[in-house]
């Protein structure tokens, strides 16, 4: 699903580094088929060791690199490892894709663009983090073995589809100029993002969608966490992965929403640092 708005103003990702106390981000570009493809690098100041992981962060239905927050950033210094987060085409500073979303669109993002990306950036043990579509994305990247990653975490990941997210959805549009214009701070082509977005969720043949026979071939631990209060899912979302993947864990996140990096920010940062040493302690 989609925020409909942040905080932070998402500026331009251009070629150059923006130096912090303890990381440094570059921003770039990259071209998978006709899409150019924004992204940033934080690097961690004076990190040692070849061949380290890197936390790959894919964002939410209607996300982009920015509306992360600072939490790339805080991983990067706190885990001592490099960290990609990328803006799906559409959204952020990323080209539109040259067709509209498809059933299967998150099932493309999974085996085309994910697996292009990392090869592009020359990432081979990745740990991924994915929000809401990017969790689904993340889930089944793992599932299919597109991408072998090291770790997966998955902040309100939807593995088949609930009434509440439908009437969520319908929510959402029901404000949609109100969600627009808050969406146009982080993404280029705010309005094209949201309705190719509420569109391929409302169509109805979209109610069948559901990744669950998926879950038992993902080979690698995986967190799921999930606000008491997310506006698109249940905690069933959370028991189902938690059942059916061989190596899931799940944390239910009192006075928190659908977008648990901002209710939750530290606490959410405190889970993940803590999976990420894991997944990388146990990857080396």
């Amino acid at each position: 699903m989609g925020a409909a708005s942040g905080d932070i103003d998402p500026g331009a990702i251009l070629p150059g580094a923006m130096d912090s106390a303890e990381t440094v981000t570059l921003g770039g570009r990259l071209q998978v088929d006709t899409v150019g493809i924004a992204y940033r690098r934080f690097s961690p100041r004076n990190a040692s060791g070849a061949n380290l992981p890197v936390i790959v962060m894919l964002h939410e239905g209607l996300g982009s690199i920015t509306q992360w927050r600072d939490l790339p950033d805080v991983l990067a210094r706190r885990c001592r490892l490099e960290v990609i987060a990328y803006d799906r085409g559409g959204y952020g500073r990323s080209d539109p894709e040259p067709e509209v979303y498809g059933d299967g669109f998150m099932e493309r993002e999974a085996t085309e663009v994910l697996p292009a990306v990392l090869d592009q950036l020359g990432i081979r043990r990745p740990i991924l983090i994915g929000h809401s579509d990017g969790a689904s994305i993340s889930l089944i990247a793992a599932g299919l073995g597109s991408v072998m990653p090291l770790g997966v975490a998955v902040i309100a990941p939807h593995s088949f589809i609930e009434d509440i997210c439908i009437d969520g959805i319908r929510g959402i549009d029901g404000q949609r100029e109100q969600v627009i214009s808050g969406l146009a701070r982080h993404h280029d082509h705010p309005r094209l993002a949201f309705e190719r977005w509420r569109d391929v969720w409302l169509t109805p043949r979209f109610r069948h969608w559901d990744i669950r026979p998926l879950l038992e071939r993902i080979a690698c631990p995986v967190l799921v966490l999930q606000g008491e209060g997310d506006q698109y899912g249940t905690e069933a979302q959370v028991s189902t992965i938690v059942q059916s993947a061989p190596d899931a864990v799940g944390h239910l996140l009192a006075d928190c929403g659908h977008v648990a990096h901002r209710d939750q920010p530290e606490r959410i940062a405190d889970y993940l640092a803590d999976f990420v040493s894991e997944c990388a302690t146990a990857g080396s």
